[in-house]
C-alpha cells in the first residue's frame, strides 16, 4: 500500500510532478517572498530525498545541478520522492550574496541562512523567546525546515566557493549512513574535520546539522566556484549530477551503475592560507587545480603558490606558500584581495588516508 505524502497541504500521488511556491512573508515592495519547491514522486515506493541549493546566494552555479536532476528524473523510473529546492535564499541569490543583503534583513547575525536552522528561537537572546522575534532569514529557514527537511529521509545540500574561487570536497554529518552516502557520491575527497563533527559544528549548525539533530542523514557536496568559464561550470554540474545519481542508485531510487573513483582521499586537517596584506594577488593556480576536470594538484609545504603586490607602490609585499604537504582543494584566482581574505586551503596528508 502506498504511503500518503502531503507537501504544502497537497497530497502527492505516485507517478506525479508538482511545483510549489512556499510563502515566507510579504515584502515592503508589495510582493510575496516565496521559495520554490519541485516535487517528483515515483511510481514505486522508496525514500524521500531532499536536494537543496542556493542556501548561500553567491553559490549560484549549483542551481544547474538541481535543474538537470529535476529535468532528467522520470516519475515512472523513480522509486521514492525527490524534494528539490533550487534557490533556498531567493533574496541572497538575486544579489549574488552569501547573506541576505541589507535591505531587507538588517537583524544582526541572522542573515546567513546556513547558521539559523531550524528558524526559531531555541535559547533566549537578549531575554526574548518570542516566536515572532526572528529575522526574515530565520523565517526562510523555518519554511525549509517544516515543509522540506522534516519530510525527508535523506538530505543533500549543495555548496561551492564564492566568486573567483574554486572548491572541491565533501562534508557529511557525523553518522555512518551519512559517511557511506559521502563515499558513494564519489567526489574523490572527503573531509571529516578534527572533532568528529564534520558538516555540523554543533547539533544545530547548518541545514545538514539540523537534519542530523532530528535523525536525518545528510551530505554537503561542495563543488566549483563562480565567475569561471562555461566548460568549468559544466564540469561542476556533471560532477554534482553524477554523484547524486550514484547516491540515488545506492538508495534503490533509480536503476543504474554506481561509478566511483579507484580511490578517494579522506582527510581531517584543512589548513587555510589567508592574505596577510591587502593588494593584488598573482597566483600560478587555476580553478581546475582543485580537481575539476583534471587530477587534484599536489602541493608541498613551503611551496610558493603566489604573491601579493601593493597596487600603489607596485612592490611585492607577500609570498603565498602552501601550509602543508597535501592536495589543493580550495583556491582563489588572481585578483584583488583584502587582508585576511582566504587564498587557498590544503587537504593535509597528516591524519589522512586513501580509501578504495
Amino acid at each position: 500500500m502506498e504511503m500518503a505524502l502531503n507537501i504544502c497541504e497537497q497530497e502527492i500521488e505516485p507517478g506525479s510532478r508538482h511545483f510549489f511556491r512556499m510563502r515566507v512573508a510579504s515584502l515592503l515592495n508589495g510582493s510575496d517572498l516565496t521559495i520554490s519547491l519541485h516535487v517528483i514522486r515515483g511510481e514505486g515506493d522508496g525514500p524521500v530525498l531532499g536536494l537543496l541549493a542556493g542556501v548561500h546566494g553567491e553559490e549560484y552555479y549549483q542551481n544547474r545541478v538541481i535543474r538537470r536532476l529535476v529535468n532528467e528524473t522520470c516519475p515512472d523510473e523513480l522509486s521514492g520522492t525527490i524534494l528539490a529546492v533550487p534557490v533556498a535564499n531567493p533574496i541572497a541569490f538575486s544579489h549574488t550574496s552569501r547573506r541576505t543583503p541589507d535591505p531587507p534583513d538588517s537583524t544582526v547575525d541572522f542573515t546567513n541562512l546556513n547558521r539559523v536552522f531550524p528558524g526559531k528561537r531555541l535559547t533566549p537572546l537578549f531575554g526574548s523567546m518570542e516566536p515572532t522575534d526572528v529575522s526574515l532569514t530565520m523565517k526562510m529557514a523555518a519554511v525549509l525546515s517544516e515543509e522540506v527537511i522534516s519530510k525527508c529521509d535523506y538530505i543533500m545540500d549543495f555548496h561551492g566557493h564564492r566568486m573567483n574561487g574554486a572548491l572541491k570536497k565533501m562534508l557529511y554529518s557525523p553518522d555512518d549512513v551519512s559517511g557511506e552516502m559521502a563515499r558513494i557520491f564519489g567526489l574523490g575527497i572527503l573531509h571529516d574535520p578534527i572533532g568528529g563533527e564534520s558538516a555540523s559544528a554543533g547539533p544545530l549548525y547548518g541545514c545538514t546539522g539540523y537534519a542530523a539533530s532530528i535523525g536525518i542523514p545528510g551530505i554537503v557536496p561542495e563543488i566549483g566556484g563562480g565567475g569561471h568559464s562555461e566548460p568549468f561550470e559544466r564540469e561542476c554540474a556533471r560532477l554534482g549530477v553524477h554523484g547524486t545519481k550514484n547516491v540515488m542508485t545506492h538508495l534503490n531510487m533509480i536503476e543504474g551503475e554506481i561509478v566511483l573513483p579507484e580511490k578517494q582521499f579522506y582527510f581531517r586537517r584543512a589548513p587555510h592560507v589567508r592574505a596577510a596584506r591587502s593588494g593584488y594577488l598573482v597566483t600560478d593556480i587555476e580553478p581546475e587545480d582543485v580537481g575539476i576536470g583534471r587530477p587534484t594538484r599536489e602541493v608541498s609545504k613551503g611551496e610558493v603558490l603566489g604573491t601579493v603586490y601593493n597596487p600603489y607602490t607596485l612592490e611585492e609585499v607577500e609570498e603565498i606558500k602552501s601550509p602543508a604537504d597535501g592536495l589543493l582543494y580550495m583556491c582563489r584566482i588572481s585578483g584583488l584581495v583584502h587582508a585576511q581574505n582566504d587564498v587557498l586551503a590544503v587537504a593535509d596528508y597528516e591524519d589522512s588516508k586513501w580509501i578504495e
